[in-house]
């Protein structure tokens, strides 16, 4: 369960106090149990990771592949895509929580 704090930050910004919410500068993590990134005193839910994957879907099927410069911004989009996809894949969270687990680090 998550602390106190990224209680409070979590509700601020689903509130839309993103910018008000307390910011915290420390290195960015994925809790792989709620499928939450926080990167730079954000909080990235799973409702908005699956808001950019379609955007990033969009913005894919119009690049023109046999143009070399949207080709490149292409490869970029994907890779976007399946970043997001690789870390809601169940199969990662479960490792992830693993290693959590091993560290000590969990909640």
């Amino acid at each position: 369960m998550a602390d106190r704090t990224d209680l409070i930050n979590q509700l601020a910004a689903s509130m839309g106090a993103g910018q008000f919410a307390p910011k915290s500068y420390e290195e960015s993590r994925y809790d792989a149990e709620t499928g939450t990134l926080y990167c730079d005193g954000m909080v990235i839910s799973k409702s908005v990771a699956d808001k950019a994957i379609k955007h990033f879907e969009l913005l894919f099927k119009k690049c023109d592949i046999t143009d070399t410069a949207q080709r490149e911004m292409a490869m970029i989009y994907k890779c976007a895509i399946e970043s997001i996809k690789l870390i809601e894949n169940p199969d990662v969270k479960t490792f992830l929580k693993k290693k959590l687990d091993e560290s000590g680090a969990s909640k």
